[in-house]
């Protein structure tokens, strides 16, 4: 195996394409869209973001590792609301490095931060989700990114940093997680391999489905959790930045944010 450093979130290993997607069951149907007055700016800046109506998110491109790129852009845009859910898409086309993630274009939740593991009740989201007119080169994945410090008020991938907690959905191409898998957990009714590394200063633990989750609604909870009971990590410890997103090495694409909801209480 060859472990690949690819960004401050995490890091993964290229180890051939998956097979066998299994789709998982149909959420509830859910209300009609409202279309944005004015749909939201496009974004295509490297770290082009904008705040979402309602005040609850941020959607950033976040195009970090795009010097590792031969050539290559992507876009960002949210197209409709609905109450505290949103539609949005990113589109991208990107050469060169196939084994360094080039962006994280995702929706960053704003509300409900700063609250410590054992403080939270819940952490409801809803998230359909699909994938298009992608090239047979494809690597990318689709994941949530919880990010945990010792310090409120803070956000991921700085010194203050203690803990990454990813939640993966896709893994387009075969990546896999940073670290090595050091056991499986039943979450929600579902199995899910465990993987731990370092990127820097703070632990990674990534959650990864034996199937491409694309329609999910679930409560994150309890996956803090398993880590307060079975990895060690403090009930103190406070969630900081929860984020949802999709982080593509090579190849092109549009990956649809169809719904997304997510609300920590």
């Amino acid at each position: 195996m060859v472990f690949i450093n690819f960004k401050s979130l995490s890091a993964l290993i290229i180890m051939g394409v998956v097979g066998g997607a299994v789709a998982s069951p149909a959420p509830a149907p859910v209300p009609a869209t409202h279309e944005l007055a004015k749909r939201g700016r496009l974004l295509t800046g490297k770290y082009d973001s904008e705040a979402v109506p309602g005040g609850r998110f941020l959607i950033k491109n976040n195009l970090w590792g795009m010097e590792k790129a031969t050539s290559g852009w992507q876009q960002t845009q949210v197209t409709a609301t609905n109450n505290d859910a949103v539609i949005w898409y990113t589109r991208y086309s990107w050469q060169g490095a196939p084994y360094e993630v080039k962006s994280y274009a995702s929706l960053d939740l704003i509300a409900g931060m700063n609250k410590r593991i054992y403080e939270i009740g819940w952490i409801s989201t809803i998230w359909n989700w699909r994938i298009s007119n992608a090239s047979g080169d494809l690597i990318a994945n689709v994941a949530y990114d919880l990010w945990l410090s010792h310090t409120p008020g803070t956000q991921g991938a700085t010194g203050s940093t203690t803990y990454e907690i990813m939640i993966w959905l896709s893994s387009r191409g075969g990546a896999q997680p940073i670290g090595s898998r050091v056991g499986s957990a039943n979450i929600n009714g579902h199995n899910w391999a465990v993987w731990r590394g370092t990127v820097q200063n703070w632990a990674v633990i990534s959650f990864v489905p034996s199937w491409e989750m694309t329609n999910f609604s679930q409560d994150l909870k309890p996956f803090l959790n398993y880590l307060v009971n079975s990895q060690g990590v403090p009930s103190s410890q406070y969630l900081v930045q929860a984020q949802a997103g999709t982080e593509p090495f090579i190849g092109s694409a549009t990956f649809n944010a169809d719904w997304f909801t997510m609300a920590v209480n």
